[in-house]
């Protein structure tokens, strides 16, 4: 009894917290999914659930219906999915398989919520409150002088507000993508600090992978292929169509990037010591002056590992 209450106790001020320091929230669900994905181990089912349920009604008492549904969308569907899982099958990919489903199912439920709600999912709202910090920075800029810099170097008052008003449209209309990249950073670093800590407690049951020999799942490349198809279908009109693609390349352009890193850490730890400081330094180097080329490199590399197996990395199972 006394280890449920401890669990009770820190998942509940760990929700209290993500109320009341906003700002803080995405740290605070991490260390509280971990906790109750930990606190599988000790707990049974009814002491799990009943935890999970004080802790929606204290996220509902403190932040009302609305955002209820934004903490149980991005972070706790997915975390109370990997707690009941792991009393039974704890396999830490198997956890993080079922925890980047649950996470892409309650955004789209939230998602869903918010539109049936307003009859839209808060692009309007995000894109006017963007473009009102834009002219108030505008506005400061100009009384600073700023503006005169710019002048100098040729680029003008128009153009400048022209750029920012494209990059406000773009970041409101990828909304959608922050919300889904959100939620499967959230499930990554769960599981993670959780395995972490269960090491730590001589706890076998999370066992991870060395991060050189992890591989992404081949699937996800059929989907990366279908975002950049609808990208550029859509692009000359940058209809829906393009938005649909533009925001699943951003969800899984940086999925690509984790498992392309992976990779090139593999190759070099197949060098001396001396020849992988250097290489190691160069591509460092290289990734710092061209940021772009960089991503789009280990992502392509990442992609083709995943189809191709290269390392011979997949067990039978997972082919």
């Amino acid at each position: 009894m006394s280890v449920f209450i401890a669990f009770a106790a820190i998942t509940s001020l760990l929700c209290y917290f993500m109320v009341i320091l906003p700002s803080l929230t995405f740290i605070l669900a991490i260390a509280w999914g971990s906790t109750l994905i930990i606190s599988a181990f000790y707990l049974t089912n009814w002491q799990l659930i009943s935890i999970f349920t004080a802790n929606v009604l204290i996220w509902l008492g403190l932040a009302g219906p609305t955002n209820l549904l934004f903490y149980l969308g991005i972070f706790g569907v997915s975390a109370f999915v990997m707690s009941c899982l792991a009393r039974h099958k704890p396999d830490y990919y198997y956890l993080q398989k079922k925890g980047f489903i649950a996470a892409i199912v309650g955004v789209s439920l939230f998602l869903i919520f918010l539109y049936l709600g307003s009859g839209q999912i808060g692009i309007g709202e995000l894109e006017t409150q963007l473009h009102t910090y834009i002219e108030e920075s505008l506005q400061t800029y100009d009384e600073a002088g700023i503006f005169d810099f710019y002048q100098e170097r040729g680029i003008s008052r128009d153009e400048l507000e022209n750029t920012l008003s494209k990059v406000v449209n773009a970041l409101a209309w990828h909304l959608p993508a922050f919300y889904y990249l959100q939620a499967i950073l959230a499930v990554f670093f769960m599981l993670f600090f959780a395995a972490y800590a269960s090491q730590k407690r001589h706890n076998d049951r999370l066992k991870k992978r060395p991060y050189d020999q992890e591989i992404m799942p081949w699937q996800m490349v059929w989907v990366i292929i279908l975002g950049l198809g609808l990208w550029l279908w859509g692009r000359d009109e940058l209809s829906y169509i393009y938005y649909a693609g533009s925001n699943l390349l951003v969800v899984l352009t940086p999925i690509a990037v984790y498992f392309g890193l992976a990779i090139a850490i593999f190759k070099l730890k197949q060098y001396p010591a001396r020849s992988r400081r250097n290489l190691t330094i160069v591509l460092i180097i290289l990734t710092l002056v061209f940021p772009v080329s960089a991503i789009i490199f280990f992502a392509v590399i990442g992609m083709f590992d995943s189809l191709l197996d290269f390392r011979k990395k997949r067990t039978p199972k997972e082919e």
